[in-house]
């Protein structure tokens, strides 16, 4: 297998692995060979060091231990002198001493003493001091008042050293109140006799020596030896006070090493006492030892530094291929794969940003959407789409929902806010929300008001307030339709609104007209009125379910009109002269044929069959020709754009007027697809033009700048140098050639 030449940053990597590697650890090799005597005996120390801060942190806690327990008995209400010197209160006394006693594993007695009583109570009763004294303590020859001044010279808690209360186990001395000038009482802590040898026996480990533990004032309150090791104690005690931890110091001609530690909470030192040669009994047969591993180690970290060179560098490598292969942007801008990895990350991350910006801009577009899948029914669509509906507070939580359909002028649509009428329907509404759409090509604005309650009056308050919030021309149309519950009937009273709307179009009417008003109105011989602008209504919107529900009303009315054979097939030919007027109006290709037969079938149900079959595929054919218009639509606006951006009086209201749009739809949509504004797409098409004409043609400036539109050749030169950095005089100096 022939190897392939490294790159310079694999050379580096490898280099940079070996120096990170080979130099520190050589030079480090060598300290710890120069002084391997030093180091080990500072890990001696170091383990010495870390054992006294063991035993002084186990220490420290169980002197807080008793401390805490002494001060419970002192500020417990069944320990006072009073309650205890009751007959009829010493067991409940005695029973809370029992009970301290049993809650730590370190006291083996506890006693209570009051100066002011000849009697010492503990876990087991009670007795007098003289019967403590002669046969509880080591005590024997002292009496009652000299052990009471004794024990009143006690000003704060602590270990008893030079009173030997008890003769093999310590004794911690609690003074009751001991804030005040003079303590009234002590409680004695018999603790176990392996007290302080259980805390320290395993501090030297292997190495002869001696552990001590001296008390705030230098006095040794414990001491254990692993080996027979006596010697003057007396030059341990001058180094006490130092500030070192670690001092060596000769005793009786021999050198000893001592680590010292001090507790900052009960002042105690804690102090190992080692003899130094001992530390340098392993070193000799260490040091062969040393220069075998090292060697050793020199040469395996050499051979691991090119490997881990090697693999570090191969996610770089695949980083590389992947820009490469995925990036067409990808450019080598530099010897350096990192250099070059980082531009097309930079790229990266602004294709992401733009991406970011873009949906942030077409967030009105997809919010319109979401409100037309559910005008159009499709729940399929909306279940599918929770997250979305509610990332745009869409949220329908309300059970009853209405719909409003209003038409305007073209001029009407340009004025009208929607955002504002929003916020003040929001506002005269009280348990309700209400959501704003428009519906492109047809002039008219739909509202769905989703609220918590069905009351009629509300509602017809509410839609005289809302008909003053839209104009104040009292010309427009508004059809309402029914209030359904759930939102999957939503796109019912849409299509009904639309058939009230409808209605007063063809009546001539204005104001506020109900989709049940249609209803109330006089029945004749002829097809409910209702039913038939529900039929058309449906089909306009593709919606092949309500426009079946509403054939399948017709023919039942027939059904049960009792009408003559004749006047049947008239209505049905009034029916089927409806739907092809609608799919007409609509510039819908299709076949007549296939419904004129229908009105010779004498059976009213398989006229309604086949009627219903026909619905679902013409239904199927009308949606995708409104997808396929709406996106032609989007296209016409963009080339008319760039057709007509060197008109002077180009703006988006004209614009809206030419397309019969709101100019906040349009608006809507020009960010959405050049992810600018209108004026900002407007400008840039008209500075590339001049651009162009300045490099490509001979004419002034002047004239260039008047054929894009620009009536005002200083203010289009400033912003001209503001986004080129020249004027547009200098621009063709430089690039006409």
């Amino acid at each position: 297998m022939r190897l392939k030449v490294p790159s310079r940053l694999q050379l580096k990597y490898i280099l940079s692995y070996m120096f990170i590697f080979l130099i520190p650890f050589s030079i480090m090799a060598f300290i710890f060979y120069q002084n391997s005597v030093n180091s080990l005996r500072k890990e001696i120390e170091l383990t010495n060091i870390n054992n006294l801060n063991n035993i002084k942190t186990l220490t420290d806690n169980r002197m807080k231990e008793l401390t805490k327990i002494g001060a419970l008995i002192s500020y417990n209400p069944q320990l006072t002198p009073y309650m205890i010197g009751k007959s009829e209160f010493q067991a409940e006394a005695i029973s809370e001493l029992t009970k301290y006693k049993e809650n730590s594993s370190i006291i083996t007695e506890i006693y209570l003493y009051y100066y002011n009583q000849n009697s010492i109570y503990s876990s087991n009763g009670l007795m007098s001091l003289e019967a403590f004294l002669q046969h509880r303590s080591h005590l024997k020859d002292m009496d009652q008042k000299k052990f009471t001044q004794q024990m009143m010279e006690f000003e704060y808690p602590g270990i008893a050293v030079n009173q030997n209360i008890f003769p093999k186990n310590p004794t911690y001395m609690f003074p009751l109140s001991p804030n005040l000038i003079s303590s009234y009482g002590i409680v004695l802590f018999r603790l176990n006799d392996s007290f302080f040898r259980d805390m320290i026996k395993n501090t030297l480990g292997s190495f002869e020596g001696k552990v001590f533990i001296f008390n705030e004032k230098n006095e040794i309150v414990a001491s254990y030896s692993n080996k027979d090791s006596s010697f003057n104690e007396s030059k341990i005690k001058k180094i006490l006070n130092s500030d070192s931890n670690i001092t060596e110091i000769t005793i009786d001609r021999v050198n000893y090493s001592i680590s010292k530690v001090k507790s900052e909470t009960s002042k105690w030192s804690f102090v190992t006492v080692i003899p130094t040669n001992e530390f340098f009994s392993k070193v000799s047969e260490f040091k062969s030892f040393i220069l075998l591993v090292l060697f050793f180690i020199i040469t395996i970290t050499s051979l691991i530094s090119i490997y881990i060179a090697l693999k570090q560098y191969h996610p770089i490598k695949k980083l590389i291929e992947f820009a490469k292969g995925n990036d067409n942007s990808y450019q080598a801008v530099s010897r350096n794969e990192l250099d070059n990895l980082q531009k097309s990350m930079e790229m990266v991350y602004a294709n992401h940003e733009y991406l970011n910006e873009k949906f942030a801009k077409q967030e009105p577009l997809v919010r319109d959407q979401c409100l037309i899948m559910l005008l159009q029914g499709q729940m399929n669509a909306v279940e599918h789409s929770k997250e979305l509906f509610r990332s745009f507070n869409l949220d329908f939580n309300d059970p009853y929902s209405f719909v409003i359909v209003t038409s305007f002028s073209k001029s009407q649509l340009s004025e009208i806010n929607t955002k504002e009428v929003e916020q003040i329907s929001n506002e005269i509404l009280n348990d309700a929300k209400i959501y704003s759409v428009e519906i492109i090509n047809d002039n008219t604005m739909v509202f769905i008001v989703n609220g918590k309650y069905n009351n009629t009056f509300e509602k017809q308050q509410f839609l005289l307030e809302f008909e003053k919030s839209l104009t104040d021309q009292q010309t427009i149309v508004i059809g309402v339709g029914s209030t359904y519950k759930g939102k999957e009937h939503i796109n019912r009273s849409f299509i009904e609104a639309s058939a009230a709307l409808e209605s007063g179009k063809l009546n001539e009417q204005s104001g506020i007209i109900f989709f049940s008003d249609i209803k109330k109105s006089p029945e004749s011989l002829w097809l409910p009125k209702d039913h038939l602008l529900k039929l058309i209504q449906s089909y306009k919107q593709g919606n092949a379910e309500i426009a079946i529900e509403s054939i399948n009303s017709l023919v039942a009315w027939v059904k049960c009109n009792n009408s003559s054979s004749l006047f049947i097939k008239h209505m049905k030919y009034d029916i089927i002269n409806n739907i092809i007027k609608t799919i007409t109006d609509m510039d819908i290709d299709f076949n007549p044929e296939k419904l004129f037969y229908l009105s010779d079938i004498n059976s009213l149900d398989e006229f309604e069959a086949k009627l219903s079959q026909f619905t679902n595929e013409i239904c199927i054919e009308i949606n995708k020709i409104k997808e396929k218009q709406a996106n032609q639509l989007q296209l016409n606006i963009l080339n008319y754009i760039k057709e007509h951006f060197d008109q002077y009086d180009l703006s988006l209201e004209n614009l809206a007027h030419e397309f019969n749009l709101s100019a906040s739809y349009l608006s809507r949509f020009i960010k959405e697809e050049t992810n600018i504004t209108f004026s900002q797409y407007v400008w840039e098409l008209r500075l590339e033009e001049v651009k162009k004409q300045l490099i490509q043609t001979n004419m002034p400036v002047k004239n260039i700048i008047n054929q894009v539109g620009y009536i005002d050749v200083p203010n289009f030169t400033r912003k001209f140098k503001g986004a080129v950095g020249i004027t547009p005089g200098q621009y063709r100096k430089l690039y006409s050639n």
